[in-house]
């Protein structure tokens, strides 16, 4: 009778040799070589010459690193995986500017550019950034009976021809405005189709939906594109229902080789694309959805709006250094904050203005005095911080989560006026815990490695304060510091996970610059080589 087979023992481990390996382990920071066990996790770390021994005694499968840099995968801090998957693969492309004259002929043209459509029944939705001077009448022409929306302003605003509107329920007449609304009028007062944050609310919980099936089919090749860019680990900073189901049918499925940390929307119900009632009842239900790569334990919020032209909606401080209020998308922040610090749960607000921040950073103060033990939150963007407040970070244990990396150096942060500043050198002086997200919404790839030479270089008071070794920290064991899971993720250390990356230069001494991840592995399984 034959015997069992079994891929479960010792003898079914692999040895890796011959690396130059980052460990992000402050007693031991680098190695050459490790042993991959059988499940997935890291059973020996050492020299090749060390790991060579035991593989010779253990009868261990080889593999030769040829001198790679090897560090832990990346932990991307801020991900749409749902809004993305659909947006790379079933909704058109747009070039960035638009005119209201050309609109509509590039929307013919950027449809030729989708893998599926009807995904959202016979809705046509595009992607872009911003359409000069619109208004609703140069889609109309061209598409008289087809609803069409234009998701810009990096995912908080849209452009609406006539048929979206009455589909979505405004009134073109007399539409009210509302908490932390912004719609744009003609000289009669009308809707012109394009709007901004609260605004949406109608538009995106009437959407119809794409099919479950079709949500899994997009969200593998998202989880690709992650693995192209060495990530294994993210935040997902949008999570709603139908998110969360798929990934649970992936991981049961045995196909979801990435670790998820799903911040489920509390608000506002347009980043969710769900009713406000469906997403709290949602986060009651948070724990049916755990499973083996998915942690339900977080929230979201996104207080306020962006400080990018023409809408200006974060919200800044008032002349008494108080948040205005009138930019904020919910009044309730601290009674949030209170509610789920008691359950456990950690929360990623959006702040992008100086006074969202200080608002937020005053609901996780009053949740620290009333349950001193309470969950790390963190702030999302970190782009609009007042000079008093980079302290209260640490203070108040408060994770600053810095992105979206695509800005950090960008033409756009330089034209804003101070209103877009991602201070890195001024957190690391207050001593902050800080990650790092891509903020991967609609573009072609989350890759932030690109983003980081220049703030490698990033110089505080004549003195280089980034280098390459803090960047990898903060992509790595910080991002699973910031999830409570530094004893399962983050570094090549014995018994973690063998989440880890080869690169083609050495990001330990802020090489970024071309830098290109040649292969990532999933728990000692290879998930992407590059061709």
């Amino acid at each position: 009778m034959a015997n069992a087979f079994s891929t479960a023992s010792s003898d079914n481990s692999v040895a890796y040799i011959n690396g130059r390996v980052y460990t992000i382990n402050d007693q031991v920071p680098w190695a050459e070589a490790f042993i991959v066990g059988p499940d997935g996790t890291f059973c020996a770390v050492g020299t090749t010459g060390e790991i060579e021994t035991k593989a010779r005694q253990q009868h261990l499968t080889t593999y030769d690193l040829r001198g790679q840099f090897v560090m832990p995968g990346i932990h991307d801090a801020h991900v749409h995986l749902l809004i993305s998957a659909i947006a790379i693969t079933s909704q058109a492309r747009l070039p960035i500017q638009l005119t209201n004259t050309n609109v509509a002929e590039e929307l013919k043209k950027g449809s030729c550019l989708c893998k599926y459509t009807h995904v959202n029944q016979d809705w046509f939705v595009a992607n872009g950034y911003s359409v000069d001077d619109f208004h609703r009448s140069s889609l109309d022409a061209a598409f008289p009976d087809t609803p069409v929306m234009i998701r810009g302003g990096a995912g908080h605003s849209a452009f609406l021809n006539t048929t979206a509107l009455k589909r979505a329920g405004y009134s073109i007449d007399s539409e009210p405005d509302g908490q932390g609304t912004c719609y744009k009028r003609d000289s009669s007062g009308h809707l012109t189709g394009e709007m901004a944050e609260m605004s949406m609310s109608k538009l995106l919980t009437s959407l119809p939906k794409p099919s479950p099936a079709h949500i899994k089919r997009v969200l593998k090749e998202a989880q690709f594109i992650l693995h192209r860019a060495g990530v294994t680990s993210v935040q997902e900073a949008s999570s709603n229902t139908l998110l969360l189901q798929a990934l649970q049918n992936l991981d049961a499925e045995g196909v979801l080789k990435l670790e998820t940390h799903t911040h489920i929307t509390y608000a506002p119900d347009w980043i969710g694309e769900e009713p406000s009632a469906v997403l709290h009842a949602l986060i009651d239900q948070a724990e049916a959805y755990k499973s083996k790569h998915v942690d339900t334990r977080f929230v979201k919020i996104i207080l306020d709006g962006v400080p990018l032209e023409p809408y200006y909606t974060h919200a800044g401080l008032t002349s008494d250094g108080k948040c205005d209020s009138s930019k904020l998308f919910i009044t309730n922040v601290h009674e949030a904050v209170q509610k789920y610090d008691a359950r456990g749960m950690t929360m990623k607000i959006h702040c992008t203005g100086h006074g969202a921040t200080r608002l937020t950073l005053d609901a996780f103060e009053a949740a620290r005095k009333a349950n001193p033990n309470g969950p790390r939150h963190e702030i999302a963007h970190c782009s609009g911080v007042h000079d008093d407040d980079y302290s209260r970070f640490k203070e108040l244990n408060v994770t600053a989560e810095m992105s979206p990396a695509f800005f950090f150096v960008h033409p756009v942060t330089e034209a804003s006026n101070g209103l877009m500043d991602w201070n890195f050198p001024k957190m690391l002086a207050a001593s902050a815990h800080i990650t790092i997200g891509s903020d991967w919404g609609a573009g072609e790839a989350p890759d932030l490695l690109p983003c980081l030479g220049a703030i490698a270089e990033k110089v505080g008071n004549g003195d280089r304060v980034l280098g390459g070794q803090k960047i990898c920290r903060m992509l790595t064991l910080s991002g699973a510091e910031a999830m409570g899971r530094e004893k399962e993720l983050g570094s090549i250390e014995v018994g973690k996970k063998a989440n880890f990356i080869a690169v083609d230069k050495d990001l330990s001494q802020g090489e970024f610059d071309d830098a290109h991840v040649l292969t990532t592995w999933f728990e000692g399984e290879i998930v992407y080589e590059k061709p």
